[in-house]
């Protein structure tokens, strides 16, 4: 079902549930004014035949003196009928004996206990009382049919039905025409969009008049078409780059491997292009094992996140393996405020994660700086621990220190230096899928310092 359907429904539901309250509340409230005023009225009519009681009853041959009177009032209602009861359930008198002679003992006897009571008898309403002359007491009962309530209440029975059916006809109208005005910027957002994707990346929704809802969705969709955007260049620059390095070493270690085919050569030179093609090799399980890493960080790794891990450990590994891999680097380690308990330098975590974000970090501190050297610092308490990595290298600038963390960006000063862009996105994502913090300071030709905070 489509949306602007689900909200004509929505509105049709809500109106004709709010319309069809109120009906049936008036409604109910107009037929129980009705009845408490049909009630008064016999009420008032008991007491009325009660007032001429005393000096009808007692004699009997002026029992046609109250059965004139009552005759006599203009105000008489539909099939009205009084009768008179002594305190032994005895009929001693009937008016308009049209429907019924007698009334059942135990509402005759609730009357002699509340001394009123109001009741049902089929479609007739009664209402009995009980009077007490100075020589004896009666019950005296009037009842009568409210046909005048029941007509009304039939026709307005009918008048709301076909009111509710021209306002259900009404409200779906106007409800459908709600629905389609509101979706229309939606629709025209969906419309537009279908015309950027996938082709014309490069454009953008229009913008909504007033700050509003639909505004603030168009706003986001285009910050988001801003990142997608940015997206697809950087894996176009992505593809590009691992497309080269991946052709350089293919290409080396093919031309190596024929050349070494053409001519029977020494032992020495076959071992040189041995030497040659597992340098190229290499270079592609480097590039390879980063592709990895990077999946893995970007995939759900919390259960991984379970183990103590002890930071300066970790670095002394670290400086073991980026040492290690270039004989030409130099990692100087300096450690301050140090606590004396050990457990508060351990975080939480991935030991082989967090190693491989700090060697990425460390080996490029040693690569851009011309001196190869990097410089690890670590202080902890109990509170938090503060790893800092800086170099001597040739610094960034404030627009780079944006795009450095981003998937496969390199800087134009690092196009001759070799790497792939996908280090410090690893980097970044380790530290928040550690819950830690990572800034970045850096001034152009002194250097860059990158600082790693992780709060316990």
């Amino acid at each position: 079902m489509s949306l602007r359907k689900q909200q004509t429904l929505r509105f049709v539901a809500v109106v004709s549930g709010i319309l069809f309250t109120a009906l049936v509340s008036i409604y109910y409230f107009i037929a129980y004014f009705l009845d408490e005023n049909f009630f008064r009225r016999l009420n008032n009519r008991a007491e009325t035949v009660a007032n001429w009681l005393e000096q009808t009853i007692e004699n009997h041959e002026n029992i046609r003196l109250l059965e004139r009177l009552l005759k006599s009032r203009k105000d008489q209602m539909p099939s009205e009928e009084t009768l008179i009861y002594t305190l032994k359930n005895k009929l001693v008198f009937i008016f308009n004996n049209n429907v019924y002679e007698t009334i059942d003992t135990t509402r005759l006897e609730e009357i002699k206990l509340q001394g009123k009571s109001e009741f049902m008898v089929d479609d007739f309403k009664a209402v009995g009382i009980l009077y007490k002359t100075s020589t004896q007491s009666y019950i005296i009962i009037a009842l009568a049919r409210d046909e005048y309530a029941m007509i009304f209440l039939k026709q307005m029975r009918w008048m709301m039905l076909a009111l509710i059916a021209i306002s259900l006809f009404v409200v779906t109208i106007v409800g459908w025409v709600y629905a389609r005005k509101t979706m229309e910027p939606i629709e025209k957002i969906s419309q537009e969009l279908s015309r950027i994707f996938p082709k014309n990346t490069n454009l953008r929704l229009s913008k909504f008049e007033g700050d509003n809802e639909i505004s603030q969705l168009s706003e986001t969709i285009n910050q988001l078409l801003n990142r997608v955007e940015e997206g697809i260049h950087l894996q176009q620059m992505f593809i590009a780059n691992v497309s080269h390095e991946l052709q350089n070493p293919l290409t080396s270690i093919s031309s190596q491997l024929e050349v070494s085919l053409l001519n029977e050569r020494t032992n020495a030179n076959y071992k040189h292009t041995i030497q040659s093609v597992l340098e190229d090799t290499t270079d592609l399980i480097e590039l390879v094992q980063n592709l990895l890493n990077l999946s893995r960080a970007d995939g759900d790794i919390n259960h991984l996140l379970v183990e103590k891990v002890r930071i300066d450990d970790i670095i002394w590994e670290v400086h073991d393996m980026v040492t290690s891999n270039n004989a030409h680097y130099k990692v100087h380690i300096h450690f301050t405020a140090l606590p004396e308990d050990p457990e508060h330098l351990c975080v939480v975590g991935s030991d082989a994660l967090l190693k491989i974000a700090l060697f990425n970090l460390v080996e490029n501190a040693c690569k851009f700086s011309s001196d190869n050297e990097a410089f690890i610092s670590l202080s902890a308490s109990a509170k938090q621990k503060k790893i800092n990595i800086r170099d001597n290298g040739i610094g960034l600038s404030k627009e780079e220190i944006e795009k450095i963390f981003q998937p496969f960006y390199r800087s134009e000063k690092s196009a001759s230096i070799k790497g792939y862009g996908i280090g410090l996105s690893l980097v970044d994502r380790i530290v928040k899928i550690h819950k830690g913090k990572i800034e970045v300071n850096s001034k152009l030709n002194r250097g860059t310092n990158f600082t790693i905070t992780f709060d316990t």
